[in-house]
């Protein structure tokens, strides 16, 4: 940790910060404290984000630039972690957290702006993006769009907007159809809930092991408590016609989800909205048949498997363990499914993604689902033709047809004529972006 302690990291944002920490393989299985981070520094700020993206550690520095003491609430769809004296132990929670990461995260200068966007880019290209998608707030839409403006993206970036921002956004330019220099905005993004890795994930039963500081019964807790609040949001969508990208993990969440939606259908109709559910990783068999009938299209996590799959049988059993992102189980009552990396919660390594998709290992080796298992070639499928038919694009992208874009890459293996264990290992080779070369390995 020591060596994020540098000038060259501080210069950065002001804070010594860290992604991806993980409490299921810590040695301790728990998160850090402000107690291990001050270790780090007593003088300087710092924030660890979790691999999930949904919860913040800070060190005691950090809590007081940040303004949180004992004398702070829970805002709502959020917790900070107490001690016994109600003083905050530095660990915060959804919407305790994520407010506060621009604070950490967000460069202080154009130069290092810069710095981040360049090294994104050219991480997603290594791996064979030609249309990225993102989902978070106000600060990436004003900076993709000036990229854009500056001509700088060397792939389609689709945004969907956080609905406490839509306002801003959605009466510019920029909410289209059609991509200028390679950038657009697609809709609205709506959390529900939180990780279910990280236990925050909304759920109709309690988790076998409850979180630090949560009492037995646990069930975790909705983003959005009021039905009404979520109703009104999906009906300004409708109205609008805005396609709804909602984020739901847990299935009291999902319930939420398809409760709400179903008023805005039954009030301005439904035809070919392609709103999508966004992870839902404790999705119940009978709200896979709901989504049929609201024709929302399931965008699963499949890595999940591997990264956690070991850890949600642990925490919800094992039986619904082995139920967790049923992309076969979708496909099979109809759905459309597309998958996702959710980077920086995974690194975007879309191979590694399929080959995941297909074996359904975890890092034990564990079977997790053998009946939810995809072919190579429908995993294939789900990050190109159905994707594309996902943000209204099948007319230009997702198959290799004479009109189409040549967007495409060139593997160092067929992914489908090696074994299932080899297909997370495939390599790309060069990313080709409407023809022209835009990485090389």
């Amino acid at each position: 940790m020591k060596e994020w302690n540098t000038p060259e990291n501080r210069a950065l944002t002001g804070w010594i910060f860290g992604m991806g920490f993980d409490d299921s393989v810590l040695e301790e299985n728990r998160f850090p404290t402000k107690h291990d981070l001050d270790k780090v520094s007593t003088e300087f700020p710092v924030m660890i984000v979790h691999i999930s993206g949904h919860f913040a550690v800070v060190n005691s520095k950090g809590l007081e630039l940040l303004g949180i003491d004992a004398s702070i609430q829970n805002p709502e769809g959020g917790i900070i972690r107490r001690e016994e004296n109600n003083e905050p132990n530095g660990v915060l929670e959804e919407l305790a957290a994520i407010p506060y990461y621009s604070k950490a995260l967000i460069p202080t200068s154009e130069e290092a702006a810069n710095q981040f966007f360049e090294a994104g880019q050219d991480m997603a290209l290594s791996y064979g993006y030609t249309t990225a998608q993102e989902g978070k707030d106000m600060g990436n839409v004003e900076q993709l769009s000036g990229k854009a403006n500056a001509e700088s993206l060397k792939l389609d970036v689709v945004s969907y907007v956080d609905y406490t921002f839509v306002d801003k956004y959605m009466d510019t330019k920029w909410n289209s159809k059609s991509y200028d220099n390679h950038y657009r905005i697609g809709g609205m993004k709506i959390t529900l809930d939180g990780s279910p890795q990280g236990r925050t994930a909304w759920r109709t039963q309690p988790y076998l092991i409850p979180p630090d500081g949560a009492d037995e019964g646990y069930k975790g807790y909705p983003a959005i408590p009021s039905d009404s609040v979520l109703t009104s949001l999906y009906e300004k969508a409708f109205k609008n016609n805005w396609q709804v990208l909602t984020h739901a993990n847990g299935d009291a969440a999902i319930d939420q989800m398809i409760r709400t939606m179903k008023v805005a259908a039954d009030k301005f109709g439904n035809e070919d909205r392609r709103n999508v559910l966004i992870h839902g990783q404790y999705v119940r068999e009978d709200q896979l048949d709901s989504f049929k009938e609201l024709d929302v299209i399931a965008s699963l996590f499949p890595l999940h498997t591997y990264y956690w799959g070991d850890w949600h049988k642990k925490i919800i059993g094992d039986s619904l363990g082995n139920k967790i992102s049923p992309t076969r189980t979708a496909l099979d009552k109809g759905l459309k499914i597309t998958i996702h990396t959710d980077a920086p919660v995974a690194l975007p390594n879309l191979m590694r993604m399929v080959g995941i998709s297909v074996e359904r290992k975890s890092r034990s080796g564990q079977l997790i689902g053998a009946n939810e298992k995809l072919t190579a070639y429908e995993a294939l499928k789900a990050i190109t033709d159905w994707s594309a038919y996902q943000h209204f694009e099948g007319n230009s992208k997702g198959t290799l047809e004479v009109g189409k874009l040549a967007d495409m890459v060139i593997l160092d293996k067929n992914p489908l004529k090696i074994p299932e264990e080899e297909i997370k290992d495939v390599v790309v080779l060069e990313t080709i972006k409407e023809g022209i070369s835009v990485y090389k390995k």
